[in-house]
């Protein structure tokens, strides 16, 4: 609803919106392409960023409570205890850390569909649940063992519950609202998200409502509630600090840029949003607009022999759109740019802005001055989720995956928006042709129109940048394996317990985890005092590090007092993933260098 919203909204309503078989299997196949694509090619998933070490390296840990050491500064324990269990049920080896992720990644795909489809309408819920299933950013998330992908699954699902609370002035979906924040608590720091965004729409939406529809202090004892049980589902976790939640705080305040860095913080993240993306998400538009069309007209030319109508989508509006939006399909794969999203999105708004002035206008001429601007409780929770993740977003240091659930929030509206295209009216067999030449078009416009045109000077991607392969350190581990194995093969004195050599890795968790094998002693280094140890003059140690390491001064300083107990053995060149580079430079940077990067293997020197 983009104005004059009542009370109980028929697109809200499931008894006024069945969900018929063809909107039905429509989702079902969405939901099936979404998880293809997210567990297709296996063996290009592994554990490479830092944080991915930190959470998947716990069981590694078994005198530590099974905790990676100062876990608790990165995560709260959710993901990784599901991690645990994970590799506990199929092993350390393959796709096992990464399978919560790709679990919760693909079921957010029909929970979008059935959010957008209580608040929009049946035609937003494909539009959402397309873009999702398909949007190279959250595929790409999926197919990590990072915990953002299911903080959004979590966020979704809370102000879901918020807003069916509100409106059903419903206690137990109040109580709903605040066990899903509590696990979206439990899952990352900023999981009381939901509350903020249920806070700012219900203050919102009370300000724009009729007197007698507020109840403002009934709803605002919801949300109290709601947060009141958030609070104690979290708090086993947050009593389990070591040292309090001041400690993660002042950990998290170090990333803090401010409003002095939003600017640049909010252009690097739009960097990363253009450098990940592939040819794929140019068929975004494209997709939504076929499958959206094929399901609506099927529905709407069966219904019409039964004279009962489900839907209100003319299907030569919907075909209107299925080639235009194509077209900017087109565009987008000749460019190489996703600019199909964009100026598709700037096509829904501008209609739906144009339906909005149009109902506004009409509900003017109203005696009734509250009809104007009268707004659902489901369009101001989704600006407050909009507009304030784009203002506080870029508040914090520019990581690609904090807006995640920005990108959540916009396929809601993006939805909507298109949902926005729809026009009253009965439809008749004959349109089914019309949507027909709208498919064949598509498929022109899309498949042929780029090979008869020119390459831009920077081919697009052809594939899912998401598919793009992740194991070089896995890879570099193994070879390192070798190579300790051999140097410890070579020695006079070969030590005769389980235990061969010892490898201290220094702040390169995602190294650390593929390092364990039979015969070697991995440990994690925070400094270089292990060398003093007695062990180390037993055993055969190595030091191992990183680009991590030698972005830090401490080390730097560190090892520089102590470089003659080291011995260079070995030095690894390899290239990280765009998706761990773009956290530390911006996509430009990257494109006009990268950064050579290599991995460091020394033997600690034993004095005679």
């Amino acid at each position: 609803m983009t104005a004059i919203a009542a009370q109980s909204d028929p697109a809200c309503d499931s008894s006024e919106n069945p969900v018929s078989r063809y909107e039905f299997w429509a989702i079902v196949a969405i939901t099936f392409l979404g998880a293809a694509v997210r567990f297709a090619f296996p063996s290009a998933m592994a554990i490479e960023h830092f944080d991915e070490g930190v959470y998947a390296s716990n069981l590694l840990f078994p005198d530590q409570g099974n905790e990676f050491p100062h876990r608790h500064l990165y995560a709260p324990s959710l993901v990784p205890a599901l991690i645990e269990w994970s590799i506990i049920l199929f092993g350390d080896k393959g796709i096992a850390p990464m399978l919560p992720s790709l679990l919760f990644g693909t079921l957010t795909i029909p929970l979008i569909w059935w959010v957008a489809r209580q608040w929009s309408g049946p035609l937003a819920g494909i539009a959402a649940a397309i873009l999702l299933s398909l949007n190279d950013f959250h595929i790409a998330f999926s197919r990590s063992a990072l915990t953002d992908v299911l903080l959004c699954f979590w966020l979704l699902l809370a102000v879901y519950f918020f807003e069916r609370a509100f409106r059903n002035l419903s206690w137990v979906f109040a109580v709903a609202a605040g066990i899903t924040t509590g696990f979206a608590w439990w899952t990352k720091y900023n999981g009381w998200l939901p509350l903020a965004i249920s806070l700012s729409g219900l203050l919102a939406w009370s300000l724009l409502a009729r007197r007698d529809e507020r109840h403002v202090f009934h709803r605002l004892g919801l949300w109290s509630v709601a947060a009141t049980t958030a609070l104690v589902v979290w708090s086993p976790y947050w009593l389990s600090l070591p040292n309090g939640y001041a400690e993660v705080a002042r950990n998290h305040s170090q990333y803090v840029v401010g409003f002095a860095g939003w600017w640049n913080g909010a252009t690097q993240q739009i960097d990363a949003w253009k450098a990940l993306p592939s040819v794929v998400a140019s068929f975004f538009c494209c997709f939504l607009a076929v499958l959206s069309a094929g399901c609506f007209l099927t529905l709407s030319c069966d219904e019409s022999r039964s004279e009962k109508l489900r839907s209100s989508v003319d299907p030569r509006q919907v075909s209107f759109a299925a080639i235009c939006l194509s077209g900017f399909g087109a565009i987008g794969i000749l460019t190489g740019l996703n600019s199909a999203l964009v100026l598709a999105s700037l096509l829904q708004l501008a209609v739906a802005s144009w339906i909005t002035f149009r109902e506004v206008t009409s509900a003017s001429k109203s005696t009734d001055r509250f009809l104007c601007f009268r707004f659902g409780l489901s369009d101001l929770m989704l600006a407050a989720w909009v507009g304030g993740l784009i203002l506080t977003t870029p508040l914090y240091r520019p990581y690609p995956r904090l807006t995640l659930p920005l990108v959540l929030g916009t396929h809601l509206m993006f939805g909507h928006w298109f949902a926005a295209l729809r026009f009253e009216g009965r439809t008749n067999p004959s349109s089914k042709h019309i949507g027909y030449h709208a498919v064949v078009i598509t498929m022109l416009l899309t498949v042929i129109g780029p090979l008869l045109s020119a390459w831009p000077k920077h081919p697009p991607k052809l594939i899912l940048s998401a598919w793009l392969s992740r194991n070089e350190l896995a890879q570099i581990s193994q070879r390192m394996i070798r190579d300790v194995n051999s140097l410890v093969e070579q020695q006079a004195h070969r030590p005769n317990g389980p235990t061969r050599a010892v490898l201290y890795v220094y702040a390169e968790p995602g190294l650390f985890f593929h390092l364990p094998a039979e015969g070697l002693a991995v440990q994690p280094a925070g400094n270089l005092n292990f060398v003093e140890i007695e062990a180390t003059q037993k055993l055969p140690t190595f030091l191992v590090t990183g680009p991590h390491a030698r972005r830090i001064q401490a080390f730097a300083d560190e090892f520089a007092k102590r470089a003659e107990q080291f011995e260079l053995i070995a030095r690894y060149p390899y290239d990280a993933s765009d998706f761990v580079r773009l956290d530390d430079v911006s996509a430009t940077q990257l494109r006009a260098h990268r950064e050579p990067l290599e991995v460091r293997l020394y033997r600690v020197r034993v004095p005679k």
